[in-house]
């Protein structure tokens, strides 16, 4: 019984949740996460990105299986590919998933512009896999999106407005990690295995990824500085000292970036599955503190308030 509560976890790749988390950062950076009204929408929002996920998973999966049980670590990995699962049983799942969406959208969240959102990440995501993935720099482009649309979906789930500037953000957040896992897979498997794993690897070098990290990482640091400078008026002539502290999020950030390329250049299994990173104490500590200080700076009035009750 574990074993099959396993394989079916691995079939919905619930361990790639945590990427729908982004639905949460709209709500959270409009100074709206206390408010009780956002809270339903939201998480319903977020068990249905999952969805969305599996569905996509689920459909790469069928139709990959054949190519899959030809590749060892594929068919190791995938219970469709090594016969954990019967095909007949992802069928049925994928209905289930479909049904649990369709039912969400008519009766408990009919919210057009979230709708939208949620087919541009299974559109996205089903582009990707059987079409742009095959070419070099247009597949990270795409990856990214998808992160991109969770990030919206958040937003227009409860008709929020956010700077775009976070919004840049989150998609060069989301290249940041594409990137590295690509370089972990040539680091990890080698050029022959990886250009096995994924034909696009041929046209990718170590140099040109590092490259491009490096350009990413410098980028994302200078937007998210940026975003905190215009949203707080950082430079401007009166002071709000709880608002001013974001300015230490700054080398924070930095400290992140830094630490995760370490960890994806030293360790490349890290690389290859990124939830793992965010077990290393060094981006644990990191991020903690950081959200710390954006949670006092963006609701200091209201934790004034909460705790003053």
């Amino acid at each position: 019984m574990p074993s099959k509560i396993r394989s079916i976890s691995h079939l919905l790749r619930v361990r790639q949740y945590y990427k729908n988390v982004l639905i949460f950062v709209g709500v959270f950076f409009s100074r709206n996460v206390f408010d009780s009204r956002f809270y339903f929408p939201l998480i319903l929002g977020f068990i249905l990105l999952c969805c969305a996920s599996s569905f996509n998973y689920i459909i790469n999966d069928i139709i990959d299986v054949e190519h899959d049980k030809k590749h060892q670590e594929k068919m190791k990995k995938k219970p469709l590919a090594s016969g954990e699962l019967p095909m007949y049983f992802a069928v049925l799942l994928l209905i289930i998933i479909v049904g649990v969406m369709v039912f969400s959208v008519i009766f408990l969240i009919p919210n057009i512009s979230f709708i939208f959102m949620l087919i541009l990440v299974i559109l996205t995501g089903q582009v990707y896999n059987h079409f742009f993935k095959n070419y070099a720099f247009i597949d990270i482009l795409v990856l990214s999106t998808g992160y991109l649309w969770r990030a919206l979906s958040g937003v227009v789930i409860i008709n929020l407005d956010i700077s775009a500037w976070l919004f840049l953000a989150i998609f060069e957040i989301a290249m940041f990690l594409s990137i590295a896992k690509r370089k972990g897979d040539l680091l990890y498997l080698g050029k022959d295995k990886a250009v096995e794993h994924k034909k696009v690897y041929d046209q990718y070098s170590l140099k040109l990824l590092d490259q491009f990290h490096v350009l990413i990482a410098g980028s994302l640091f200078m937007t998210y500085s940026l975003y905190l400078i215009f949203k707080f008026n950082l430079f401007g002539a009166t002071i709000n000292l709880p608002e001013y502290l974001v300015i230490f999020t700054i080398p924070i950030s930095l400290y992140i970036i830094m630490r995760f390329m370490y960890l994806t250049s030293s360790k490349p299994e890290i690389a290859r599955r990124t939830e793992k990173a965010f077990f290393d104490k060094g981006i644990i500590i990191a991020g903690f503190i950081l959200f710390l200080i954006l949670l006092f700076a963006f609701y200091f009035d209201t934790l004034i308030e909460i705790f003053s009750l």
